[in-house]
């Protein structure tokens, strides 16, 4: 029979024999299990850090030009590589679901195209903001099985998915560690102890230097003349600082990327679906009732006031400024019949009263919406067009989807209403940066007349100091225009224009800004 290795020896107490020496044998400390998690790394670090170098070096202090529709195919591309690891489609949700990822990518795509098509400051922030939200919805659809979630559980499921990542800020770096050690490649203590005790000594050390420099200069006029005297020639030219610039850019990319995939992997990210409401519905009876009634009174007024004319105004009180005294107030105020009837359908049981009563209430946000509407399209007859009168007639448009969609929830069981607002909203919103806002104003308010815009001169100041270089193609016939757009863009110290570096070479390219320089030559 054979001895079990693990068997300790014998022995007899009256044996002389002697215990066996182990005289060469050093023992090896006890090593503790990789908190990360090694696979993690092996499969998505490397596609972690490529998405951080494209990311840096296309978006980079540069947000409007061709890097932008690279930086979004290369974004794309890296998911899908992601999402090939675990054996995924780019397209398909967690049902082989596939018509919805191609919506996301192709819309995705066009927002990021956009970017080099146009230089205005106001389209830049709303589309960026556009392709922020339908990234993550899209990362959402991919990763998280969303039946059953209503409107509020998709807000829910991206907020996290944006702020999720926040909890594990260290997360890459455990992962890198237990790879090493998976890998057998261990790093020497000591050495990693020594280094880090050197930068937590240069960090103690130089607030107490802020404190210490100021008190003995004080003390002392000879040391203060000397600390003076002393001249740093150090300086981190341009191109450094940008270089320093875009690598933290791309370090920042890498994390994003590798933490966002993971927390999606490891279905962190959990919704809980909610079901169908099941608070007393007279409570919402009782209180849509009253406000029902009092739209239906304002709804009155708007229809003999507004839309018909048929009751004098005040003296002295014009339609436009009976249009634009209202309009921001009533447009809160669709927004808050909205938010009303979602929580109503999310938080109370099934009723047809109060079916009826949000119905009444979803009519009468029509006809505000409408009022809304002529209120803003009275005041541009008598004041012209800017881009915020123009963003806000869209959004109502935008409105008047929510609020069908809304309405289809309550008659039609299981109505995706996210997903159609998403796709309604996402197509409205192409269409209104495809049309070219700024070029579509300065068009208008040309063929209106050269009166007073509120605050502005003229149209004509208005078109060249709040319109970006979109605007110039519509102003090609108008030589005096155009010769005032060319000096208040013009920087005569530098003899180039002063938008030159923002939107030209390389990096920079962008095509709005190409165009126009054609112009202005």
């Amino acid at each position: 029979m054979e001895t079990n290795n693990n068997q300790m020896p014998q022995y007899n107490n009256g044996s002389s024999a002697q215990a066996p020496q182990f005289n060469n044998v050093t023992p090896m400390p006890p090593t503790s299990a990789p908190t990360g998690n090694a696979e993690h790394f092996k499969k998505y670090g490397l596609l972690s850090l490529v998405f951080g170098l494209v990311y840096g070096f296309c978006l980079y202090n540069n947000h409007a030009s061709i890097t932008y529709p690279i930086f979004m195919a290369g974004a794309l591309i890296i998911l899908k590589l992601f999402r090939a690891k675990d054996g995924f489609s780019l397209l398909a949700d967690c049902h082989g679901k596939k018509g919805l990822g191609v919506f996301y990518v192709v819309s995705l795509m066009l927002l990021s195209i956009h970017r080099c098509m146009t230089t205005s400051s106001a389209l830049e922030f709303l589309e960026r903001l556009a392709i922020f939200l339908l990234f993550f919805s899209f990362i959402v659809y991919l990763y998280v099985d969303t039946t059953g979630f209503d409107i509020g559980a998709w807000f829910l499921s991206l907020l996290c998915a944006i702020f999720k990542p926040l909890e594990h800020l260290a997360r890459p770096i455990s992962d890198h560690k237990a790879y090493k050690i998976t890998n057998g490649k261990i790093v020497d203590n000591e050495k990693k102890k020594t280094i880090t005790a050197v930068f937590l000594g240069i960090a103690i050390a130089i607030p107490l230097l802020i404190i210490i420099i100021p008190l003995l200069c004080s003390a002392d006029l000879v040391f203060e003349n000397f600390l003076s005297n002393i001249k740093f020639d150090f300086d981190i030219s341009e191109d450094v600082y940008h270089g320093i610039m875009m690598f933290l850019t791309a370090l920042l990319g890498f994390w994003s990327a590798y933490t966002i995939i993971t927390s999606m992997v490891l279905k962190e990210l959990r919704i809980k679906v909610k079901g169908e409401g099941t608070t007393n519905p007279v409570i919402a009876i009782t209180f849509t009732s009253i406000i029902g009634l009092v739209y239906i009174l304002f709804c009155a007024i708007q229809l003999l006031y507004l839309f018909s004319g048929s009751i004098a105004l005040p003296e002295g009180y014009t339609y436009a400024e009976y249009a634009h005294e209202g309009f921001y107030q009533l447009l809160a105020v669709c927004i808050l019949n909205i938010i009303m009837v979602s929580i109503c359908q999310a938080f109370f049981s099934k009723s047809k009263v109060l079916k009826i009563l949000l119905t009444l209430i979803a009519t009468c946000t029509y006809i505000m919406i409408a009022s809304s509407a002529m209120r803003m399209i009275l005041y541009v007859e008598v004041y012209h067009l800017t881009f915020l009168r123009l963003f806000v007639l869209w959004f109502l448009v935008v409105l008047c989807f929510w609020l069908a969609f809304l309405i289809a929830s309550m008659y039609v069981k299981n109505f995706p209403v996210f997903r159609a607002c998403m796709v309604a909203i996402t197509l409205a919103f192409l269409a209104f940066i495809y049309s070219n806002p700024d070029y579509q104003i300065a068009r208008y308010d040309l063929a209106a007349a050269e009166e007073q815009i509120d605050d502005y001169d003229s149209v004509k100041s208005y078109i060249c100091y709040n319109l970006s270089y979109d605007a110039v193609p519509a102003i090609v016939d108008n030589e005096e225009l155009l010769t005032a757009f060319k000096t208040a863009h013009y920087s005569r110290d530098s003899e180039i224009y002063i938008d030159s570096k923002k939107f030209s070479g390389f990096r920079r390219f962008n095509i709005s800004y190409y165009i126009a320089k054609q112009y202005l030559k």
